[in-house]
């Protein structure tokens, strides 16, 4: 598994979950696109699976969604390291 078509987006503010960026995973057989990263108001991150007409479209075993989760958290931190470094 490998987090493709990584997009930040820009910070909304507020108080509530609010989406961070959107990407995309990619298997050997197949890419699953539409996964958007979520910051919590207690500072964690969690990886909202692709949804449409309000309904989810994956699910995944614990394991496998901790392992997302962490991968698209890790993407996002090395993007912002990356920016912080640059400046």
């Amino acid at each position: 598994m490998q987090i493709i078509d990584f997009v930040p987006l820009p910070d909304p503010g507020g108080s509530t979950a609010r989406t961070v960026a959107r990407f995309s995973l990619s298997f050997p057989d197949m890419k699953l696109s539409g996964f958007r990263l979520r910051l919590r108001p207690n500072g964690t991150f969690i990886a909202a699976p692709p949804a449409a007409h309000g309904q989810r479209v994956a699910n995944f075993s614990p394991d496998l969604f901790a392992k997302i989760n962490n991968a698209a958290e890790a993407a996002y931190r090395r993007l912002h390291a990356l920016d912080r470094n640059c400046a």
